[in-house]
């Protein structure tokens, strides 16, 4: 069974079902009942990078035993050839992806009384994890928001740690003012796709003097991009917010705003009722659009180096165009009285636009400020409730937002609909578990309370430093598996009232390789926080965490949960693998 974004592979009894995630890999693994003997303990997962010819071993931090290693040993964790995977899901993220096609090999590992490994029955599927995702339309990328966790945790290979950010009690604008010469490898890695993204477009821009910038900016705190965008000089016009404290005179907006001015750029300064929250730029050759960039994505050391965020390229005919009259729009009244009123009156609020094209998914989107929030919220709740497959969503804030949107996504313990979401909250993050149960975990928790053979993380947080959240993604995907399925993303925090008081935009895209592009995202984030619930939940930081060995006596093997009818550990093995 295969398509551009999943394939599908079945030998003797052993499954492996691969799902394109962006520059990385979902992979759903299944076994025969028949084949689940006590004796299984897990399965080893290889990999074959693209033009290469030798296999290598997923790595597992996770052994049956850490006698006689060092700390390093410990920390560096074991090939799954030697540390079986003990989940029947894994999302591969390679360390430096490449463009082209991954081949994976799944093999079912079983233990004998000495302690020895057997192999099971091996099989193989290959999935084209390159770069772009819709050809000639749109391309996703996310930032790792990875800035806490074991691998950032690897001083040896990220020596910069904490220094990514200016000190806590920094003042305005410290931001701007911070030295990000000696960090690049970890800004890079950090950054990822989102950062190189908003590098490249500008960088293009500078690189042809026929293209101007046309950019809506929510924060602006990025030293590098302020740099970028000053190269661009009078060719740039941009929106800078001024809400609360963004219109301080000292703050990294405001001085921002004034060495943009400085460059010839023309800068206006403006909030609607509330903000001026997108996060967009548009590049126009000889005045017509023909690039643009929306999503979640701040342009701010937070928003790309330490925050979970999207952004979403468009380079189609329809969404180029509509951007850049929003932009039109948006510039001439921002700065005026009432400038929301005024924009809710316009059609451009007032509709969802259908940017869709010849051959392309089904991609609408809606902006606001809008007269009724109704427009934009009810069609997401609507697909949240029609879903018959799965909902998975990341959204910021979710405990602070009214409107018809949360009630939905709450609502989802309710039913028999898979879900999984993960939804920021003051301090922390609510898990919100396929059971219908939620747990609420700290973000600094790992820095403090990390098991063996788990190192400490850095935090953010840590040190009573809250200064913004962790989550910052805005999605929905609804049935991503199925022809149905759907994606809600953008700027919008989804919300009653930020839609009807806010400068936003929202995006709905019908395509199952894009929704699975957001599945996957969602699995990532969802895996790396339960994780951490799951250790306060337990209260295992005085133990060692160990992979389970086959059961002696009464004991139950470490999958029984997976293969009984109807338990949540079943429905999450099916929707995967199947």
């Amino acid at each position: 069974m295969t398509s551009a974004h999943m394939t599908r592979e079945t030998h003797n009894g052993t499954t492996i079902k691969l799902h394109r995630g962006e520059q990385k890999c979902l992979v759903g693994l299944d076994l025969d009942p028949a084949n689940a003997t006590n004796d299984f303990v897990g399965f080893a997962l290889e990999f074959r990078e693209p033009g290469g010819t030798q296999w290598k071993r997923v790595g597992n931090r996770l052994r049956f035993s850490y006698d006689g290693l060092s700390e390093r040993e410990k920390a560096m964790g074991a090939p799954s050839t030697e540390a079986p995977i003990q989940k029947f899901r894994w999302i591969h993220f390679p360390f430096a992806p490449r463009n082209g096609e991954y081949r994976y090999r799944a093999t079912p590992m079983y233990m004998g009384h000495d302690g020895a490994l057997r192999r099971g029955d091996a099989v193989e599927a290959a999935i084209d994890l390159s770069h772009a995702t819709i050809g000639d339309i749109l391309d996703i990328g996310f930032t790792r928001g990875f800035a806490s966790s074991q691998a950032y945790a690897d001083a040896a290979r990220f020596p910069c740690q904490e220094r990514i950010l200016p000190p806590p009690a920094s003042a305005p604008p410290a931001d701007l003012e911070h030295d990000m010469s000696t960090c690049e490898k970890e800004y890079a890695w950090l950054g990822f796709e989102s950062r190189a993204t908003i590098y490249g477009l500008l960088d293009e821009a500078q690189a042809d003097a026929t293209v101007t910038v046309d950019a809506m900016l929510y924060e602006l705190r990025e030293p590098e991009i302020v740099r970028r965008l000053e190269r661009l000089g009078p060719r740039l016009r941009a929106i800078v917010d001024n809400h609360d404290a963004h219109a301080d005179p000292t703050s990294n907006e405001s001085v921002a705003s004034d060495r943009l001015r400085a460059s010839g750029a023309a800068v206006k300064r403006g909030k609607f009722g509330r903000q001026q929250h997108n996060k967009v730029l548009v590049l126009r050759r000889n005045g017509s659009p023909y690039k643009a960039l929306a999503g979640s994505t701040n342009f701010t050391l937070r928003g790309l180096y330490v925050q979970n965020n999207n952004t979403i390229v468009f380079t189609d005919t329809k969404v180029t165009p509509l951007l850049g009259a929003v932009f039109d729009r948006y510039f001439e009244i921002i700065d005026q009285p009432r400038a929301a009123g005024k924009f809710r009156q316009d059609p451009l609020s007032q509709v969802w636009h259908d940017c869709t094209t010849a051959g392309g998914p089904v991609l609408r989107l809606a902006i606001s400020p809008h007269a009724d929030p109704a427009l934009t919220l009810d069609p997401i709740a609507q697909a949240i409730e029609q879903a018959e497959s799965s909902v998975l969503y990341a959204v910021v804030f979710l405990n602070q937002l009214t409107g018809r949107v949360r009630e939905t996504l709450e609502e989802l313990v309710l039913r028999s609909t898979f879900s999984y979401g993960i939804a920021q909250r003051t301090g922390g993050l609510s898990v919100f578990k396929p059971d219908g149960s939620r747990g609420l975990v700290s973000f600094a928790y790992l820095a403090e309370n990390a098991p063996e053979p788990f190192a400490a993380e850095w935090s953010s947080y840590a040190g009573g430093d809250s200064r913004s959240n962790v989550l910052h993604h805005k999605f929905v995907v609804t049935d991503f598996n199925t022809p149905n399925a759907k994606v809600f993303t953008g700027s919008s925090n989804m919300a009653a009232g930020g839609e009807k008081e806010n400068g936003d935009h929202l995006i709905l895209i019908e395509d199952g390789r894009a929704a699975t592009s957001y599945a996957v995202e969602a699995l990532r984030i969802f895996d790396h926080f339960h994780f951490r619930v799951a250790m306060r939940e337990a209260e295992t930081r005085r133990r060692v965490l160990k992979l389970a060995k086959p059961p002696i006596g009464g004991e139950h093997p470490w999958f029984r949960e997976v293969f009984i009818p109807g338990h949540i550990k079943e429905r999450d093995r099916l929707l995967f693998s199947t």
